[in-house]
């Protein structure tokens, strides 16, 4: 019994008698059952008056340990206010290998992983043709709008699975408005799917336009003519790169001066300040504003004026708007996670998200709308500076690997080219020659994962065979059956020791990379806010596929259709 009702009972027991006890006591008993009853019946389920907007916000190579790292410079509207006035998942990873921009956005919008939703690289090789197929792609017919032909000829083809977009047009038959925005087309494609409204993305060169393909749309809106228009882009170049707040507050491990860090295409040293004017003159594009902060706040304008354009969370059927912050991944590969100049993005990136959420406030209204920020992967440290802490770290030289395991099998199996490609981490052989040879493909199979298992900086390598006839549910091998599509993957999956690939930049000491499955490329921030979000920090492991069916139940809406993750029960208001 509990403590309340045993004092209520001892109280009537003292002035009452027994029948008048009984007959009060039941009162009691009906009155709150009454009171419960109707409180239950007055507040009907969540999902029944939706968010007016979702917003989707993935910022491209986010670390999580970046939240931490920079939170005592970070202002209170951005990153602060969502962590805490909203759930903060700080243990969520990305449940798969490779951890690569197109993987990531369409595992992150799919609630599943490329096993399902068939984003297995960025670049995916194609046995048939002996080349890549970027996943992106568009059709023979898909044409630009807005855009150069070659960057603007993109399309959702290769996504096999719906995502939350998709089902959001079907929850509310088509009358949902679905935008994605990005400087990378992948990053805008991906989200919003293939029966989203719109995805927009940068076309750099001359006039620094946004722009779409026909896959979406015939022309451009008027509200995106009038956006590039306006040239924004000319005119964030038109300034000096120089920190933003006292340099003695940055939380950087390295001299702003050092060898790890590559300078952005053009200028002298990778330092600050940086003459952005001069950049451009020199390079005659808008390219390269995605090295720098005024990419995302670029980002963030062309957002906002979607809102407006297109009515946004104006009425009463959901909509969303999906953000990619491109530009902290095209600088972080050049910089490292410990430059000034990534800090000092990340801050500006702040500044901001914060204006983002200000302003729906005041478009969408407060309480109104529910906003997810993730990464579609995170990044490892410059090996050549884990290596002059005397850390375990280093460069693999793809070439010597291949060569090595040619001549392996060709002692024996015979002279042949076995092996047509290396990429990705896999390994795609001959089949041609296989069959010519009458040979056993899984044997061969067999062969190079031994072989690479002899390999002292390769961790782990699995047949194809293997992972499609075996479960793998703990470590490497299971982020690698998660990655791994017969059709579209190759014969062998392998994976290198942490903190060990292949170079991303020449010379090699400079810059970094992602893509394996070690915690430093998984480990990325989750944060929901607003509408339907119950705040605290949740601090038990999480996938990135639950992200999706979160989303999905604070909508009220079906699941994507290949959705693997659960819902994040402690992040919601119930």
């Amino acid at each position: 019994m509990p403590e309340s009702t045993h004092h209520l009972r001892s109280f009537l027991s003292g002035r009452l008698g027994a029948s008048a006890q009984r007959s009060h006591w039941a009162w009691i008993l009906a009155s709150a059952s009454g009171i419960l009853a109707h409180s239950l019946h007055a507040q009907p389920p969540a999902f029944q008056h939706p968010p007016k907007l979702v917003v989707g916000i993935v910022v491209d190579q986010m670390r999580a340990d970046y939240l931490y790292r920079y939170w005592s410079n970070f202002g209170e509207g951005g990153f602060k206010r969502l962590a805490l006035k909203g759930a903060f998942l700080r243990d969520a990873h990305f449940d798969h290998i490779p951890t690569e921009t197109g993987p990531g956005h369409a595992s992150v919008y799919t609630g599943t992983t490329p096993a399902r939703h068939g984003i297995v690289a960025n670049d995916m090789y194609v046995r048939s043709t002996g080349r890549t197929r970027y996943c992106a792609a568009g059709t023979d017919t898909t044409r630009a709008v807005g855009l150069d032909s070659l960057i603007g000829k993109r399309s959702p083809l290769n996504l096999l699975a719906t995502t939350i977009s998709d089902e959001l047009e079907r929850r509310f038959e088509g009358r949902s408005r679905t935008i994605a925005v990005a400087f990378k087309d992948r990053g805008a494609i991906l989200p919003v799917g293939r029966t989203g409204d719109a995805a927009y993305w940068f076309g750099g060169g001359t006039d620094g336009a946004f722009g779409t393909s026909t896959w979406y749309q015939r022309e451009l809106p008027v509200w995106v003519q009038r956006f590039n228009g306006e040239r924004l882009a000319s005119a964030y170049l038109g300034r000096t790169w120089d920190l933003l707040i006292p340099r003695e507050k940055y939380h950087a491990a390295l001299p702003d001066d050092n060898s790890f860090e590559a300078p952005l295409p053009g200028a002298a040293s990778a330092t600050l300040p940086l003459d952005l004017n001069a950049l451009h003159k020199a390079s005659g594009s808008t390219g390269v504003l995605a090295y720098t902060p005024w990419g995302n706040t670029l980002t963030t304008d062309f957002a906002l004026a979607a809102i407006d354009g297109e009515e946004l969370g104006a009425d009463s059927i959901t909509d969303l708007l999906a953000i990619s912050y491109s530009p902290p991944d095209i600088l972080g590969h050049r910089m490292g996670p410990r430059a000034l100049e990534i800090e000092d993005m990340y801050l500006r990136l702040d500044q901001d998200i914060a204006r983002l959420l200000e302003e729906l406030d005041k478009r969408v209204g407060q309480g109104r709308y529910t906003v997810f920020l993730t990464a579609d992967h995170a990044a490892p440290d410059v090996p050549a500076f884990l290596d002059s802490l005397q850390g375990s770290a280093g460069y693999i030289n793809a070439k010597e690997l291949e060569r090595g395991l040619s001549e392996s099998l060709a002692k024996r199996f015979g002279p042949g080219r076995w092996v047509r490609a290396i990429i990705n981490e896999q390994v795609f052989l001959n089949d041609s020659l296989i069959t010519a040879r009458k040979k056993d493909h899984e044997e061969l199979q067999r062969a190079v994962a031994d072989h690479l298992l002899r390999e002292p900086l390769i961790a782990e390598a699995l047949t194809a065979m293997d992972l499609a006839r075996f479960e793998y549910t703990d470590g490497a091998r299971r982020l690698l059956q998660r990655g791994f599509m017969p059709q579209r993957s190759g014969d062998v999956l392998f994976t290198y020791r942490p903190e060990h690939f292949e170079p991303y930049l020449t010379p090699p000491t400079r810059g970094t990379t992602h893509g394996s499955g070690w915690t430093y490329d998984t480990h990325v921030p989750v944060l929901f806010f607003g509408q339907g979000i119950r705040p605290g920090n949740i601090l038990r492991r999480a996938s990135i596929t639950d992200i999706a069916p979160t989303v999905c139940a604070i909508v009220g809406m079906a699941l994507p259709d290949a959705c693997s993750g659960t819902v994040v029960t402690e992040a919601l208001v119930r």
